[in-house]
């Protein structure tokens, strides 16, 4: 009987120490009682950000010499004497291998452009002549070569406009290019 007294106390104690009644809020004694309403203090103007001004493009930096570009050019002559003899795949693989030897060199780019203008795949010529023009751009004579492949990429897609545009760029490049002459003569 003991033990069920125990118990029951127990419970009854545990009953009553988890269902107290809450008490009723009341504020902090600290906190004064309710005075006439004072303006709200008007918000703070926001002071403007300061204007930076406009920020540039820094200008494009020379091209370094690339450890692979000796590789890479034997391998763009190679792929120029196999593109040459019509072995156009051949001559892809050669300039895709040129490629992963030096990627900033920027004749693989070029004859891989011409390549894939001759396939009539325009898009992705344009896209690697784009390459090209990145890393040839200090040279005149290959910036020259650059856009009168872009120029007849545009004259083959009708776009006389900007082929001849191109042809224009090529002769200020290269003053001397005679294809890109005749081109220009053509679309006069």
């Amino acid at each position: 009987m003991r033990k069920y007294l125990i118990v029951f106390t127990l419970i009854l104690f545990s009953f009553v120490a988890c269902h107290k009644k809450p008490k009723p809020f009341e504020p902090p004694p600290e906190t004064p009682p309710p005075t006439v309403e004072q303006p709200a203090p008007a918000p703070p103007t926001p002071t403007p950000a300061p204007t930076r001004p406009p920020m540039e493009a820094p200008p494009p930096k020379p091209r370094s010499a690339s450890p692979g570009d000796k590789a890479s050019i034997r391998l763009v002559e190679a792929g120029t004497k196999q593109l040459n003899a019509g072995n156009i795949d051949d001559a892809e693989q050669t300039f895709e291998q040129a490629l992963r030897v030096s990627p900033t060199n920027g004749r693989p780019y070029y004859y891989l452009g011409v390549i894939a203008a001759k396939q009539k795949n325009y898009e992705r010529g344009l896209s690697f002549l784009s390459q090209a023009e990145t890393y040839l751009r200090d040279d005149s004579f290959w910036m020259s070569q650059v856009y009168l492949q872009e120029g007849l990429i545009y004259k083959d897609q009708n776009q006389k406009d900007t082929a001849r545009q191109k042809f224009q760029d090529a002769l200020k490049s290269d003053p001397t290019n005679q294809w890109a002459q005749n081109e220009l003569k053509k679309l006069q």
